[in-house]
């Protein structure tokens, strides 16, 4: 009952948190049999909390033990169905025998039900897949044995692939990859336990490596993001993380084959994104405008409607606006001074938001109250809009910057449309020498 009741507040929270979340393949969690969930670990907690979410089934983690340090979290993580284990790099948790820890795991899988583990150990907000630990595998081959086979147990990786991961209304891409099973490895684990654990911990990094968007060399995965950002844009068919996650994998790949084909071509790669971007920062434009092609008549009626519309909807932001800026300014100054570590930024928003808005509205439903002496369906519809024009407030911010853009660009696009066209063929020449064959 109470993970039911945190599953629904903290999967509402993320919802809102970000703006969109993707999900690929989600047919390969319709397993009704024992099931280990594999991920990449780039932001902390949000990683558990999203692999809850995207799963219909009750889903256990295995956790550092050092989250488990009084009786009473214990006694509340445990609940919810967290595993505590020892790591080599915090010590042992007084309390906490790693035996006992996997015991519960072999316990659990072998009652059928999901084990989530970041074999990785460790997370840090970057596009890398660290060494991972054998403990995985080790616990899956044991449940295997020990069932004999019979259990169809299976490992799941599932790649987090995220877009401005720590910020309000940010992205995530869950790519949920092929079932491996373990049984094929079962036969080599009498024989020799510790060469077929890391066997099959290298096949689970092979399927994590196809399902999460990894970078190795920090100076070529800073020209990825830079083509990335230079070729997005919103006025593409697909749309949204997929895009940019797609664009992302593509650049990298083809970056990877011209590394590989022709090296010398990565230096004028980066000098024509360079000089393109610097540019594009000159004059105050978003790549993405550079895809239409600029028609004043057309820019002209876009205007007055945007216009016209922020006007009628004035009203519906100052409402929000009012009741919700406290608590999201005082998180967003909060939150850094808490931890430099950005990988925690987002849980810790989440978490504080799940605390404070509520305060905060309660505060101003009874001040409403009274003030006004509103009958209750007044008063429910009343509390409703809190949240709900606190997000139109934050989306009307970000449409008055967009259109703010939008103006500069058209100024720009008339006053110097030889310039503009010199743009647009700077992007389409950096385009052709990415990705032509």
């Amino acid at each position: 009952m109470l993970y039911r009741f945190l599953k629904l507040i903290i999967s509402l929270s993320i919802r809102i948190y970000y703006r969109e979340i993707r999900v690929l393949n989600r047919e390969n969690l319709e397993h009704d049999g024992p099931m280990i969930l594999i991920a990449n670990h780039p932001n902390t907690l949000m990683d558990a909390w999203i692999l809850g979410y995207i799963n219909r089934r009750r889903v256990n983690y295995m956790a550092k033990a050092t989250f488990f340090n009084s009786p009473f979290k214990r006694k509340m993580l445990s609940a919810l169905g967290m595993i505590p284990i020892n790591r080599k790099s915090d010590g042992a948790v007084a309390g906490v025998a790693n035996k006992d820890s996997f015991e519960a795991c072999y316990e659990l899988l072998e009652r059928g039900g999901v084990l989530a583990i970041f074999p990785e150990g460790t997370s840090y907000l970057e596009r890398k897949l660290r060494e991972l630990k054998t403990g995985t595998a080790r616990i899956a081959l044991e449940v295997e044995k020990r069932t004999n086979g019979r259990m169809d147990l299976l490992v799941v990786p599932v790649g987090l692939n995220y877009v401005s991961a720590d910020r309000f209304r940010g992205s995530v891409m869950v790519h949920v990859g092929k079932p491996i099973s373990v049984d094929p490895f079962l036969e080599e684990y009498h024989v020799n336990q510790g060469l077929t654990a890391k066997k099959l911990t290298e096949r689970f990094r092979s399927e994590l490596s196809r399902v999460f968007v990894t970078m190795s060399d920090d100076v070529k995965d800073q020209l990825v993001q830079q083509l990335t950002f230079l070729f997005e844009s919103r006025y593409a068919e697909e749309k949204g993380v997929r895009q940019s996650i797609g664009i992302l994998k593509t650049v990298l790949d083809r970056l990877d084959e011209i590394s590989v084909t022709a090296p010398w071509k990565l230096d004028e790669l980066r000098e024509q994104a360079n000089e393109l971007t610097r540019q594009l920062h000159f004059f105050g434009i978003r790549p993405h405008f550079l895809d239409r092609p600029y028609r004043s008549t057309l820019y002209l009626r876009q205007t007055l409607q945007s216009y016209l519309f922020l006007l009628l909807t004035i009203p519906l932001f100052l409402f929000g606006f009012v009741h919700s800026a406290l608590p999201y300014y005082f998180i967003g100054w909060l939150v850094p001074r808490i931890t430099k570590e950005v990988e925690y930024h987002a849980p810790l928003s989440v978490l504080l938001s799940m605390f404070l808005y509520p305060i905060v509205y309660t505060g101003w439903a009874i001040a409403f109250n009274w003030l006004f002496d509103p009958s209750l369906l007044l008063l429910l519809g009343y509390i409703a809009a809190l949240p709900l024009s606190g997000l139109f407030a934050h989306f009307f911010l970000r449409y008055m910057k967009h259109l703010f853009f939008k103006q500069q660009f058209s100024r720009f696009a008339r006053s110097r449309k030889q310039v503009f066209l010199q743009l647009k063929a700077q992007r389409a020449a950096l385009k052709e020498l990415v990705f032509q064959n």
